[in-house]
């Protein structure tokens, strides 16, 4: 079974910056005026599809991105230096050190430190 989780953007070069460079996701395997495709598993990943919706409203939006990193500090620094700080939180599923994050845009992610 394959997944992948489909984001809409306003501003598709801001957010794939946002997503490649400072997320780190990796460079988009499909580059399009109208999308990107990022694989972040061997079968799932990450949609920016562009969109000029007047209606679209990220902060409230019902779904989110959760992933995981391995080092947590780097990615906070990277984020904060980028103007985009994370916020502590409990997230119930299990994961006592997640983070809460918004892109560019206000869409939520969510990061958890992967054991070692």
């Amino acid at each position: 079974m394959r997944s992948a989780v489909i984001i809409k953007v306003n501003d598709l070069p801001l957010c794939d910056n946002f997503y490649r460079d400072v997320l780190q996701i990796g460079a988009p395997e499909i580059i399009s005026s109208f999308g990107n495709f990022y694989r972040i598993g061997k079968d799932s990943g990450l949609y920016l599809v562009k969109t000029t919706a007047k209606f679209l409203e990220h902060g409230s939006a019902a779904a989110s991105c959760f992933f995981t990193t391995d080092d947590m500090a780097a990615l906070e620094k990277r984020l904060k230096k980028a103007g985009f700080p994370l916020f502590k939180e409990v997230f119930h599923l299990g994961c006592d050190e997640c983070r809460r994050g918004l892109d560019p845009e206000g869409n939520q992610f969510f990061v958890m430190e992967e054991k070692k």
